[in-house]
């Protein structure tokens, strides 16, 4: 079934939502049925029933519709105030305006709080409103032909929502809402689900043919241990092709609760791993789209936990954040970070350049550094694009011309990108990678609503366009993106995912059926020369609904896998984010369900690092939907550890810029076999935060029979033979060796 999902911005409504109900003056919020007039002597056993009306049902799009003015955009505690509460405050009026309404304008109220008490998180009153509707509706064929159906639907999604919010939301165990579900994670509060099973079968027996529906009751079901065993044979789905344990590297076990990182509700936002306070460990900043929640930093202590430190680095006060990107800005070598807010509403919001003081606090230097001014921005992304040894910075912004800050060297930026050629469509840009093909960085832009494009570096300060020159063509509905060699013959190449998305075709995907949508790109680099889309030679060919997303070698084999985390503000998309193996650059193979980090709630920021240093690369997931009412708790999948070897390389530029941005690396190992593999130093994903220091799998190799490092601002190559594996190096710019770190293995809670 074709529910015609939004699919570019918030304010386009394919779904016929939001229409003003004027009633004593008060504008509300809600749903837009066609106009039935009470019928009389209207014979119910024939009523033709309409199917329901694709709706969000987080209540995001009508929340951002309700938020009042702000005198300073760029208060950030002042725009926390006006994003407080927008569903509490603003169902009394809701309810004034209904006193004296007729049947039809109730049920549309009634529908409106439902889907304002959603976006709250307080499911139950929102069920209790649908209740209400559903008496109204069911009182009269008319109105029944019309709305009973969607009132229906609305009351599965209520339900499979408290069934999250009473059982995996408040268990903080290994295994909540990870697809397969074990038993140990079965709802053992059954009612929410329990509902939803019913008023999902309810609805399928009049639609039998809904495949989102079917799915959800298969997951409904799922929760409470009951399938294939208890599921209709008729709406039965099969996870038999997702299941598939071929290709498995061992299964990852989600261990945030035990290591401090599980207390945080957290919505959609951004995720960064990096080495913040130069201690050799890494640790964990997370954002929250949310304009009223504070970021937070999660310091490692080595001895097995994070300890949160937000209040102490002074960075409490940074309020709301759909993405951040590390950076040593300044080349002082401290790690600071941007974050960007605005994006999908139409109410600006300043970024935040925070500068770390080497002491183990930040300051905000947004102003000083000339960021100050108010955009909708999602994405942001660092390069020396001019190779004067200072970073250089590119934001995507929201129907507005993209930003490129020209770095001055003395903390201050200057916004280059109309100069340079690069200000992009003026839609909503999602994402931007830099990539070099060429000696020089090179620019990729992803959009939502437009195709992607590819800006050539021509070396005096200004870009051309190439994308079609180049054979990039697509998607046009993108979103994050990365630069990586999947396939380890020296050029970078593009995988840009694709939001063109229904909760039945990402189903279909899963189950091997085919689908109607685009999907996402893997362009692979020919020599520098050209770009050519390999997706369905790689075995890509699905869709996924992809947000965030990182990359990394999970199992140490030589060649690098990826993670694609599922967002979606509608709380019905409930699907399992996804992770592919690298099948040594010959194809890709989906491992989610044997790694066990298919997880079922929505994911946004993905960092991949080695947080425990024992060789192996982790993953935390920034876990948590658009909305208040469908946040979650985020996720630290444990790697199992595999029988390969590995090596740990930290870069420090002299002339190239101190973070070593850009940099390359090519190693090859002393195997019979030899093998090459190559790195560019990137943290990954436009939507995801990996630390800068690199760990190379080595698969079986005992020695890299070499290692090359090349260091694009000095254009010098650095060459070191015969090193040893398993261990943790740094080389610094023009050092004539490196220099072996004194790792310990941090300890594991069990």
């Amino acid at each position: 079934m074709n529910t015609n999902r939004l699919t570019s911005s918030p304010n386009r409504l394919a779904i016929v939502l939001v229409a003003a109900l004027l009633l004593t003056g008060i504008l509300i919020v809600v749903l837009w049925f066609r106009p039935y007039q009470l019928g009389v002597g209207a014979n119910p056993s024939v009523i033709a029933y309409q199917p329901r009306v694709a709706i969000d049902t987080s209540g995001f799009t009508d929340a951002m519709g309700l938020v009042g003015p702000r005198t300073d955009a760029t208060d950030l505690a002042e725009t926390a105030q006006a994003f407080t509460q927008l569903g509490h405050r603003n169902i009394p009026r809701i309810d004034a305006a209904m006193a004296n309404a007729g049947p039809d304008r109730k049920i549309e109220g009634n529908l409106a709080k439902a889907v304002l008490y959603s976006y709250e998180g307080v499911p139950k009153q929102a069920y209790q409103c649908l209740q209400a509707a559903r008496t109204l509706a069911e009182s009269a064929p008319e109105l029944a032909a019309a709305k009973l159906y969607t009132i229906i639907y609305m009351q599965g999604i209520v339900s499979l929502r408290l069934g999250e919010d009473e059982n995996c939301l408040m268990c903080r165990g290994e295994g909540a809402c990870v697809l397969p579900i074990l038993p140990a994670a079965f709802h053992t509060m059954p009612e929410g689900s329990e509902r939803a099973i019913r008023h999902f079968r309810e609805y399928l027996q009049q639609f039998p043919d809904d495949l989102e529906v079917r799915w959800l009751l298969n997951v409904a079901h799922m929760t409470l241990g009951e399938h294939p065993h208890k599921v209709d044979k008729n709406q039965l789905i099969a996870l038999d092709s997702f299941l598939t344990t071929e290709h498995s590297i061992g299964a990852f076990t989600d261990i945030a609760h035990l290591v401090g990182l599980k207390d945080r509700l957290n919505h959609a936002g951004g995720a960064v791993m990096e080495d913040f306070d130069n201690d050799g460990l890494l640790d964990i900043i997370v954002t929250a789209k949310d304009p009223t929640t504070p970021m937070a930093f999660f310091r490692n202590k080595g001895d097995g936990a994070f300890e949160d430190v937000t209040v102490k680095a002074c960075l409490a006060n940074q309020f709301g954040g759909i993405n951040c990107v590390q950076r040593d800005f300044n080349n002082d070598g401290h790690m600071d970070l941007i974050i960007v807010r605005g994006a999908w509403i139409q109410h600006k919001m300043r970024l935040s350049l925070l500068k770390n003081n080497g002491n183990g606090t930040f300051t905000d230097v947004t102003k000083q550094a000339g960021l100050w001014g108010p955009i909708n921005s999602h994405s942001a992304a660092w390069i020396d694009f001019n190779n004067d040894g200072h970073l250089d910075l590119f934001v995507c912004c929201d129907q507005t011309p993209n930003r490129l800050y020209l770095n001055n060297g003395n903390g201050t930026f200057e916004d280059f990108a109309a100069k340079a050629g690069v200000e992009g469509r003026k839609k909503y840009c999602k994402g931007a990678t830099w990539l070099d093909y060429d000696g020089l960085p090179d620019l990729f832009t992803s959009y939502l609503g437009a195709p992607s494009q590819l800006f050539h570096n021509n070396g005096n300060g200004t870009f051309t366009e190439v994308t079609k020159e180049m054979g990039i063509d697509g998607p046009a509905i993108g979103f994050s993106s990365w630069a990586f060699d999947f396939d380890n013959d020296g050029f970078l190449d593009i995988y840009v995912t694709c939001y063109d998305r229904s909760l039945g075709d990402i189903v279909k995907g899963m189950i091997g059926q085919p689908h109607a949508r685009d999907i996402s790109r893997l362009y692979r680099n020919v020599g520098g020369k050209k770009f050519v889309d390999v997706t369905m030679e790689m075995g890509l060919d699905r869709v996924f609904a992809t947000m965030g997303s990182n990359f990394a070698d999970f199992d140490n084999d030589g060649y690098l896998d990826f993670y694609l985390a599922t967002g979606d503000p509608d709380l019905a998309t409930l699907v399992p984010n996804r992770m592919f193996k690298n099948l040594a650059g010959k194809g890709f193979a989906d491992i989610s369900a044997s790694s066990r980090t298919g997880h079922l709630q929505k994911g946004h920021g993905v960092a991949c690092g080695d947080w425990d240093r024992d060789g192996n690369v982790d993953m935390f997931v920034e876990l948590g939907g658009a909305t208040p009412g469908d946040r979650f708790r985020n996720a630290l999948f444990q790697n199992p550890g595999h029988d390969h070897n590995w090596l740990t390389v930290k870069l420090i530029g002299v002339k190239t810029n101190k973070a070593a941005l850009g940099v390359r690396i090519k190693a090859i190992t002393n195997a019979d076999t030899p093998l090459t593999i190559h790195r560019h130093i990137t943290s990954g994903s436009t939507f995801g935060g990996n630390p800068l220091q690199q760990t190379l799998g080595l698969a079986k190799a005992t020695k890299l029979a070499t290692l090359e490092i090349y260091w694009p601002t000095s254009k010098t190559t650095q060459v070191f033979t015969n090193v040893p594996v398993d261990q943790a190096i740094e080389i610094t710019e023009f050092a004539k060796d490196y220099r072996k770190l004194d790792w310990k293995r941090v300890p594991v809670p069990k």
